[in-house]
């Protein structure tokens, strides 16, 4: 048991020294949040794929970001309400979607994020950000 322990952190340890470095939130930072959102607006979940092109480990609220420019890779969590006014050909593959999303942080302040799917074509569906404080 010990060393299958001591064979599955020798496997992660690596990967976890080159993930992206995430502000802590004492740092000067900004939070992004990602779980804030409203199924009645239709502004839906999102899930943080990547930032400027790097892998992250799944963060389930929020992440800090140091003050910057960076490009966030997001994946939806689309809504059974939303969906159902999709077809079955436009509704394959809606989950997996990836979109950037451009963000400029600056400290002291959250971002708050959402996938918008408020247009009439889904095409335009996007992830926004919907509220700055």
């Amino acid at each position: 048991m010990k060393k299958l322990i001591a064979m599955i952190l020798a496997l992660i340890l690596p990967f976890a020294v080159l993930a992206f470095d995430f502000a802590k939130p004492s740092e000067p930072s900004g939070k992004v949040v990602l779980s804030d959102y409203s199924e009645a607006k239709q502004l839906y979940q999102v899930k943080l794929v990547e930032v400027n092109g790097e892998n992250v480990p799944v963060r389930a609220h929020a992440v800090w970001l140091k003050p910057g420019q960076y490009e966030l890779t997001l994946s939806a969590h689309i809504g059974d309400k939303a969906k159902s006014n999709l077809s079955i050909k436009d509704r394959r593959g809606m989950s997996d979607r990836e979109n950037k999303l451009n963000l400029t942080v600056e400290a002291g302040k959250t971002y708050y994020l959402a996938y918008d799917a408020r247009p009439e074509k889904h095409d335009d569906w996007k992830p926004i950000v919907y509220k700055v404080d």
